[in-house]
């Protein structure tokens, strides 16, 4: 008598567990639902921001109102203008701060509006806020560069050194003696290359040659004896 008594209790246990189970599966299923739907469909609530360059004074009104139609079908909802030029790409007729420019980018705020899109403006146009399509080269950011010109004396020097790049500002000419075997590869020199642990082919590291390679296994340090 006593086991009739307690196996009612014991399918009750087992199907009140059974129905937890199938409630809190139910609502992982449904969370799953709800983040694959979201994923494909984000909602406004969620803010993907892109930049979105304007190159070489090429827009136009239809061109901006067909991007931004774009952006809200794939879910972007927030977008940050930017003017740039880049020399690879012929410039346009729009120039930047000119009449129609200023009425393409009210065309671009209105249907972003339209769209319930956000749209920000860099500070500067130009790569990093540092600069525009009105600065020159020569007002540029800066980077050193270098050329050189190998000549045998002696003897009395009379020519135009080489220039490394079109738009370039002197800063300084160094000239030195130079060993006798300037230039050459430590390769030419038969020197005996080994390393520790050993690697078969460790004297491709100095042979000059890009297409050559030496692996170097994961977390393994390497002694080089030149």
């Amino acid at each position: 008598m006593s086991g009739l008594k307690i196996f009612p209790g014991i399918i009750l246990c087992l199907t009140l567990f059974c129905v937890q189970q199938t409630i809190a599966q139910n609502k992982t299923d449904a969370s799953i639902n709800n983040l694959k739907k979201a994923f494909a469909h984000p909602p406004d609530s969620v803010k993907t921001s892109i930049y979105w360059y304007w190159i070489s004074d090429n827009i136009s009104k239809e061109g901006v109102i067909r991007d931004l139609k774009a952006m809200k079908q794939a879910g972007i909802n927030r977008a940050f203008i930017g003017n740039i030029g880049l020399p690879e790409v012929a410039y346009g007729k729009v120039k930047i701060f000119s009449d129609e420019w200023w009425d393409i980018l009210h065309t671009a705020l209105k249907t972003a509006t339209e769209l319930n899109i956000e749209i920000g403006i860099f500070n500067s146009p130009g790569w990093s806020q540092s600069g525009g399509p009105w600065v020159k080269p020569s007002q540029s950011m800066r980077y050193l560069t270098s050329s050189d010109t190998l000549v045998k004396g002696p003897m009395k020097f009379l020519a135009n050194l080489a220039v490394p790049e079109k738009d370039f500002q002197d800063v300084k000419l160094i000239a030195f003696k130079t060993p006798a075997d300037y230039g050459k590869m430590i390769s030419v020199f038969k020197t005996q290359i080994t390393s520790t642990p050993e690697i078969p082919n460790v004297s491709d590291l100095f042979d000059g040659r890009q297409e050559n390679e030496v692996l170097i296994k994961e977390k393994q340090g390497l002694i080089v004896d030149i």
